[in-house]
C-alpha cells in the first residue's frame, strides 16, 4: 500500500511516499481505509526527532475513512461504516491504518454531513480543544488566554470557550494572524510580545485560564498573566524550549499547572477519549466550531509540513490519501 514515511529525522524533504506492508489488526482493533489524514505539529516534532519514534515511521494521528475489517473483540463498529479516528501510534498517512475501537467514531446521523477533509481535521484539533476546556474547568464569565489561537487546536479552543460564555483573549505569533484569531470570536487579540502589558486591555483583571502549546519565553509570560485560582493548561511545546516552573510561584500565587495529552488520556481512560471525540465531531456538525481546512494531495506532504513549520499558516491541514476503494464512492459535500 502507499504511505508517507520518513527513515531519518530532518527537514520536510525526508518525507517520502513509498510502498509499505499492510497493517494487520488485533482482536480489539479496527482496520480502516483512509480517505483523508490530518497533519499536526506533533508530527512535525516527530519528524524533527524532538519526540521519540522508531524509524522508519509512517506519520498520521487522525484520519477519516471507512471500516474494512474489525477484530473479534470489537462490538460497536462494522465493515463499511464511515468513520473518524485517532490512530495514536501514527500510521494515518497511508491507504490503510489500524486504530483501537475506543478511538474510532462512526459518522452517522448528523455526523454523516461532515466532509472527509473536515472529519480528518477534528480528531486531533477539536478533540484536544474539548479536552483542554474540560481540564481547565472553564466557567462562564472567566477570561481565557489561548496561545497559538490561529492554529487548528487554538482556533477550536477559542470557539468552544466563547460558546461556554468565557471572554477569550487570543494570542498569536505575529500580527498577520490577528484577523484569523478574531474571526473565531475572540474578544481581544494580541501578539506574544504584548503579553506583558494587558492591564489596560483587561481593565485591571487577571486571566483565569491559559491554554498553552507554545512553551519557551511565551509560556513564562503567559503564566504571569494568571490571577488567584488561575489554571495554566499545557498541551505541547512548539518552541522545543522547556521552561522550568517554580513550585513556590505556584503556591504563592494560588495558581495551578495542568497537563493534557490525548495519548495519555487514551491509555488511562479510553472511553472518556471517545466521548471527547464524539462531542468534538458534533460541535463541528452543529456549527459550534468552524474549521479552516487546507487540503493537500498525499504527494505534497512535505509542503504541508513546511506550512506548519513556517508559523505563517492558519487553521488545520489534511492530506487526501484515498484508499483503493475510496475513489469510486460519493463524497459528502457539507462541512
Amino acid at each position: 500500500m502507499r504511505a508517507v514515511q520518513f527513515s531519518e529525522h530532518g527537514p520536510p524533504e525526508v518525507l517520502r511516499v513509498a510502498e509499505v506492508p499492510e497493517p494487520v489488526p488485533g482482536r480489539a482493533d479496527v482496520l480502516l481505509e483512509v480517505v483523508c489524514a490530518g497533519v499536526t505539529f506533533a508530527e512535525v516534532m516527530l519528524r524533527r526527532g524532538q519526540l521519540p519514534v522508531s524509524l522508519p515511521h509512517v506519520p498520521g494521528l487522525a484520519v477519516s475513512g471507512r471500516v474494512v475489517e474489525v477484530g473479534d473483540a470489537v462490538t460497536t463498529l462494522r465493515p463499511g461504516q464511515r468513520v473518524a479516528a485517532l490512530t495514536l501510534a501514527g500510521g494515518g498517512g497511508a491507504e490503510l491504518v489500524i486504530a483501537p475501537e475506543s478511538t474510532v467514531v462512526a459518522l452517522e446521523g448528523e455526523l454523516d454531513r461532515l466532509s472527509d477533509a473536515v472529519a480528518a481535521a477534528v480528531p486531533c484539533s477539536v478533540t484536544t480543544a474539548w479536552g483542554l476546556l474540560e481540564a481547565a474547568h472553564v466557567q462562564p464569565g472567566e477570561t481565557v488566554l489561548v496561545l497559538a489561537a490561529a492554529g487548528g487546536v487554538g482556533s477550536a479552543a477559542v470557539q468552544l470557550a466563547v460558546a461556554q460564555g468565557a471572554t477569550v483573549l487570543a494570542a498569536v505569533g505575529h500580527g498577520a494572524k490577528r484577523a484569523a484569531a478574531r474571526s473565531w470570536g475572540a474578544r481581544h487579540v494580541v501578539t506574544y510580545d504584548e503579553l506583558g502589558d494587558l492591564d489596560d486591555l483587561l481593565g485591571g483583571r487577571r486571566v483565569d485560564v491559559v491554554l498553552d502549546a507554545v512553551g519557551g519565553p511565551v509560556r513564562r509570560a503567559a503564566a504571569a498573566t494568571l490571577g488567584f485560582g488561575g489554571r495554566h493548561v499545557v498541551y505541547g511545546d512548539a518552541s522545543a524550549t522547556d521552561v522550568v516552573t517554580s513550585t513556590n510561584a505556584v503556591w504563592l500565587t494560588g495558581t495551578s499547572l495542568v497537563g493534557h495529552n490525548l495519548g495519555a488520556l487514551a491509555a488511562a481512560e479510553p472511553e472518556r477519549l471517545r466521548t471527547y471525540l464524539t462531542e468534538a465531531l458534533h460541535a463541528v456538525a452543529d456549527g459550534t466550531v468552524g474549521l479552516d481546512v487546507t487540503e493537500h494531495p498525499l504527494a505534497d506532504v512535505a509542503l504541508a509540513h513546511a506550512a506548519l513549520e513556517s508559523r505563517a499558516s492558519t487553521g488545520t491541514h489534511v492530506l487526501r490519501v484515498e484508499g483503493p476503494g475510496a475513489r469510486s464512492r460519493p463524497r459528502p459535500a457539507v462541512g
